[in-house]
């Protein structure tokens, strides 16, 4: 293929979890579907920062470059720069050689998008040994050959820290397992790599390519050296880390080369792997060693990620084994910056989880617990962060965790227990009660969403406490904001934008509730079920004509509009509201860059929403700017759209270099006179001011 028509791009992603997702989500789709119409073919991918796309196509393809522009405009990535590919030819085997290479990275691509690692599937390290075993075989590999190529991966990836003899001795075993299995038999119906035969089939496919072109002498390299060079390239496709790939070729070589009586065929092995139970994602690495390495990871990350600022919160982090709260998810998923999600309603609602990492860190930092303080928590989920509270309050502290559901309940005792943990006592109980047998506490912190304060948390509280609760202040905004009590007054010390999980089954819950606003229901509102929203005059008002005003302000990229959503949330009566789209709504039912956050403003039959552009405007530094505009549609529309359209301007001017603070009132307190800065938000449970002056 002439190296002309290859294009890259080469990606810069905000962190690894965010790539994971954004990959998965957002760009395997456009992929597929900028393939399907014709845009590109070929495409392949490699797992590293900057990540390097390359597809074939005559040009750049539009589709993919939009949705590049988005992932800018969006804060997943900081650069998205086009590339020239250069093809390591020579050391795959020269150009037929590349071609069939090419052709491999395309399989290997698809499928590693779509093969997630879970308690049905293998492990990333296990499906690189199946398959490049399945690979050697398909050239023709003997045992031995096969040790041999085992022994050049090594050579590439040195292990710094052999395991102790006995380890390696154990871990033989498995490995041989793997090396050995017939790929295909797991394949089948129920097996772990059901619907994963085409997966199988390239790699074969690939080796016996290979073997074709060293025996008419068309390969420019030692056969065993290119096998070799691709076992790598998929290790890091998949994303596996160089002491993965270390330890993986240490086993493999030893397999073959640490005796000679390693003689068991394919056929022989097959039997005994013939489920997930029988080869895991624990065969190859100590379970212990492997969550360790992934947690010291993942807190690198958060800390790289501004998050775990206290020696205290870091340590926590470190020591606490995230893994044992989460036992049904891989290794790879309980240390992934991300949600994992553990209970589900009966319309598959998620309604409990272990939340993401990234905001437990940031409102462990927002808490600042410390040594010898009781605290009450307010939603046990899982009791992972019961089990950091306890870490952070020592032995001599105590830490009491509610949650509405016995079973989540007995779930949380069981891991605290599993993990060693003490000093946590779980109860059933609504958490908008608190738990007044143990009180008063000197921290409450809530990890589900409150709209309005309950009075018990107050109440609780020791004299100088503090209270953490992630607060939906109006519309669908909400923060995660920290109050004392200061002169009889409750004020904010600091707030951080953060959104959980409703409380429900309670005195204090706030429950959501979707409303379509497209015809076909692909476009909706997810909205708090308190507001006042005539779902009837709403229907499929997508379809009306749209009326847009841009607003002349302009952020950076990765620039949080947070603080634009509150003031804008603040000054209108429905507030901002969440709008749920699908990536094929775009350009169609919406425009091309609908703002995903909070973005909806609701009036009567008439809706507008938040949309960006790529502004002419560039920093003084030549940076790329992003300007935002209003759409509208339904009866009305321009006046609705210009009144958003001000208020975003009146941000912009008057208070964008400002941070706005926070004062809990009771319901009956003297009204405030609101004005542009100055709000008061009602909830059912009381007044909340919020002060930009």
């Amino acid at each position: 293929m002439p190296p002309d028509r290859w294009q890259q791009h080469n990606i810069t992603f905000v962190d690894g979890e965010m790539a994971r997702r954004t990959i998965a989500e957002r760009l395997g789709p456009g992929l597929i579907e900028a393939e399907a119409g014709g845009q590109l073919t070929g495409w392949w991918f490699m797992n590293k920062q900057p990540w390097p796309l390359r597809y074939l196509a005559d040009k750049p393809s539009p589709a993919i470059e939009s949705l590049l522009s988005d992932f800018i405009g969006d804060g997943v990535a900081t650069l998205c720069l086009p590339c020239v590919y250069e093809p390591e030819t020579d050391a795959f085997g020269g150009p037929e050689a590349m071609e069939a290479a090419h052709e491999l990275f395309h399989s290997d691509s698809r499928h590693l998008l779509t093969y997630q690692p879970s308690p049905m599937h293998l492990g990333r390290r296990e499906t690189a040994v199946l398959l490049a075993s399945a690979m050697m075989r398909g050239a023709g590999l003997d045992w031995f050959e096969q040790g041999d190529v085992w022994a050049k991966v090594a050579a590439l990836r040195p292990v710094t820290n052999p395991p102790p003899p006995e380890r390696a001795a154990e871990l033989i075993s498995p490995m041989q397992k793997l090396m050995t299995a017939d790929a295909r038999s797991l394949c089948r119906p129920n097996g772990p790599l059901h619907r994963y035969d085409e997966w199988v089939t390239a790699f074969e496919r690939a080796g016996a390519t290979l073997a074709d072109l060293a025996g008419r002498g068309a390969l420019t390299r030692g056969l065993r050296a290119v096998i070799a060079h691709h076992v790598i390239f998929h290790a890091n496709r998949a994303g596996l880390l160089r002491d993965d790939q270390s330890a993986l070729s240490y086993i493999a070589r030893e397999v073959v080369m640490g005796t000679s009586d390693h003689t068991e065929s394919p056929t022989e092995a097959t039997a005994s792997i013939d489920s997930v139970s029988a080869v895991n994602t624990d065969t190859i690495t100590t379970p212990t060693a492997d969550a360790e390495r992934l947690r010291n990871a993942l807190v690198d990350q958060l800390r790289t990620d501004g998050h775990a600022r206290t020696p205290a919160v870091e340590t926590a982090l470190r020591t606490v084994p995230r893994h044992v709260f989460v036992p049904d998810a891989s290794l790879e998923d309980a240390y992934a910056n991300a949600p994992v999600h553990i209970k589900y309603d009966t319309d598959g609602t998620s309604i409990s989880c272990a939340s993401q990492p990234g905001v437990v860190a940031l409102m462990l930092d927002q808490l600042e617990a410390q040594p010898g303080e009781r605290i009450l928590e307010l939603g046990a989920g899982t009791g992972y962060n019961a089990g950091l509270l306890a870490h952070l309050v020592g032995e001599n502290g105590h830490v009491t965790t509610l949650d509405v559901d016995d079973d989540l309940v007995e779930g949380a005792r069981t891991h605290l227990a599993a993990a060693g943990i003490t000093n946590v006592e779980a109860v059933t109980r609504d958490g908008a009660l608190g738990y007044a047998e143990a009180a008063p506490y000197d921290r409450i912190i809530a990890t589900v969403g409150a709209h309005g304060v309950p009075h018990a948390w107050l109440q609780q509280l020791a004299p100088g406490g503090r209270l953490l609760v992630p607060q939906r202040l109006k519309g669908t905004v909400s923060r995660s904001i920290a109050y004392e009590q200061r002169d009889g007054r409750w004020v904010s010390l600091g707030s951080e934008m953060n959104t959980f999980m409703p409380l429900r089954r309670g005195i204090a819950d706030d429950d959501r509730r979707v409303i379509p606003l497209s015809t076909d229901g692909a476009v909706r509102l997810q909205a708090p079920a308190g507001l006042n929203i005539d779902a009837d005059a709403l229907a499929g008002v997508l379809d009306q004509p749209h009326t847009e005003e841009w607003t002349g302000m302009t952020v950076r990229a990765m620039e949080s509009p947070e603080w634009m959503e509150l003031f804008v949330t603040c000054s209108l009566p429905s507030g901002l509201i969440r709008m749920l789209f699908p990536q094929s709504a775009k350009g169609t039912l919406l425009t091309e860059d609908p703002y995903p956050s909070s973005t909806a403003v609701v009036d009567k039959g008439t809706v507008t929403y938040l949309a960006r552009r790529l502004s002419k405007e560039k920093t003084p530094e030549g940076d790329r700017l992003w300007e935002f505009g209003v759409i509208g549609h339904g009866p009305g529309s321009d006046e609705l759209v210009a009144r958003v359209a001000d208020a975003i301007r009146t941000w912009d001017r008057d208070y964008r270099h400002r941070e706005a603070t926070f004062e809990i009132q009771p319901l009956d307190a003297p009204e405030i006179e609101q004005r542009p800065g100055l709000f008061a938000l009602d909830t059912p449970l009381n007044r909340i001011v919020v002060d930009w002056r």
